[in-house]
């Protein structure tokens, strides 16, 4: 079962890496107790969408276990898929039945590339991970820097400021930028993210962030800070901050 759906083995020429375009992850998530899953971008469509594998196999019952010594015998259930993703990696569709695997046209270091377009997208697996497909598409894209997570803040008014980088393949043109609060409340102060921000360089967005309306009996509230672009970058993303807010006695 396991090799119905693995990836082949190529022995391949040596090619130069290509350059460009970023590199998105083949969005596709299995069901749960998955094995030997397969998400490879194999070429592309009239649309430019990504077209490849979405395929693994699950395992259920064991041999080793029941009365007596007994047990049930492993029950092996393969799902063999094409998937269907945008420029940006995200899964537009899943039929039944996996495609035919393509010869490679190109390898860069562990990543086998299986199909370019006229507009200078390539798609393929990562060798070492079959589990990784990936599409890379010309244009800008932009990443932020400041780590994003969770925090811890007293009850007071801060300044706080985050910073991106351009790092497509063009510049990253903005045209507006916002801040929010689920409970507190947000305001852009300043910003150097405006207009073009060229390849490799960086911008930052300063907020002010006031928490000091909240209230909780427990002296601890949750709150989420958004600062949010609209630019021309594809699949751009919110810079995204958890807070726990300490409330003094009262």
């Amino acid at each position: 079962m396991k090799k119905m759906i693995s990836l082949a083995v190529f022995c391949l020429a040596v090619f130069a890496p290509l350059a460009g375009a970023y590199e998105y992850p083949l969005q596709f998530t299995p069901n749960a107790g998955y094995r030997g899953l397969v998400v490879a971008g194999y070429g592309f469509d009239a649309n430019n969408d990504v077209v490849g594998n979405c395929s693994y196999y699950t395992v259920s019952g064991n041999s080793g276990s029941g009365k007596g010594g007994g047990g049930h015998a492993p029950v092996n259930k393969s799902y063999l898929q094409t998937c269907k993703w945008d420029m940006y990696g995200n899964l537009l569709g899943v039929t039944q039945g996996a495609p035919a695997i393509p010869s490679p046209v190109s390898t860069d270091g562990s990543k086998l590339i299986f199909a370019i377009n006229a507009i200078g997208q390539s798609t393929g697996v990562d060798a070492k991970n079959t589990g990784h497909g990936f599409v890379r598409t010309p244009g800008p894209h932009y990443t932020w820097l400041t780590p994003a997570g969770n925090g811890v803040l007293h009850q007071f008014v801060y300044t706080l400021s985050a910073t991106l980088k351009s790092d497509g393949d063009v510049p990253v043109d903005i045209t507006a930028v916002a801040a929010t609060a689920l409970n507190g409340t947000a305001v852009v102060q300043s910003t150097t993210c405006n207009g073009q921000i060229e390849v490799d360089a960086t911008c930052a967005i300063t907020v002010t962030y006031d928490p000091t309306n909240l209230a909780s009996s427990t002296g601890l509230a949750s709150d989420t800070l958004r600062i949010d672009l609209t630019s021309n970058a594809g699949a751009s993303h919110d810079f995204i901050q958890n807070y726990t807010v300490i409330l003094p006695n009262r």
